[in-house]
């Protein structure tokens, strides 16, 4: 980690070339995330309750491991030590990083407005194409067609399977990225191992 500070609009670059880093292990578990909560959402028909369920708790379950892989920079395991020495922090530490926040919000407020302004443009973005993809073009009557969905889906499961793996994984690899840099401990990206 280094204290270089980005510029104006630099934790949304940084976010767009972590994800494309990290593209293939980030991608793989929001894919499973996407396909249970498609599946849920009865992209290949009605499911029991239990399934439901035990879906949820997948795509939970998923959601965690993506954050360990973002925080480990690839590496489930390396996000998890990460995560587990910050519970080890003593109170100095706690407030080194408070201070740290502070500041950077005191000085930077306008570099977080920002920030928080284009990747809310960006996601809602994100989220105006999914739903053009889902419910206005061709995707969904063509899956139906091949019998690769069933004939009573609607476009809501396609535009959460989308959503899964556009949307929520740019906002976790942003809000890492804006903590991160919010306690100056900005992040080097480096080549997968």
């Amino acid at each position: 980690m280094t204290t270089h500070q980005p510029p104006t609009s630099g934790i949304l670059n940084w976010s767009f070339r972590f994800w494309w880093t990290y593209f293939v292990p980030i991608s793989f578990w929001m894919l499973l995330a996407a396909l249970g909560r498609a599946i849920q959402m009865r992209l290949f028909g009605p499911i029991p309750s239990g399934v439901y369920y035990g879906l949820e708790i997948l795509v939970e379950c998923v959601r965690i491991v993506t954050v360990l892989v973002i925080v480990g920079h690839g590496s489930p395991r390396q996000g998890a030590r990460k995560i587990v020495r910050l519970f080890r922090f003593n109170r100095s530490q706690w407030r080194e990083i408070g201070r740290a926040v502070r500041l950077t919000i005191r000085q930077q407020w306008a570099v977080l407005l920002v920030n928080l302004l284009l990747f809310s443009l960006i996601a809602f973005g994100f989220n105006k194409l999914n739903s053009l993809i889902a419910d206005q073009s061709v995707l969904l009557p063509f899956l139906k067609r091949n019998g690769l969905v069933d004939a009573a889906a609607t476009g809501m499961p396609v535009f959460f399977f989308l959503k899964n793996l556009t949307v929520i994984p740019f906002t976790l690899i942003f809000e890492y990225g804006l903590f991160c840099w919010l306690a100056r401990q900005w992040p080097v990206i480096t080549a997968p191992v």
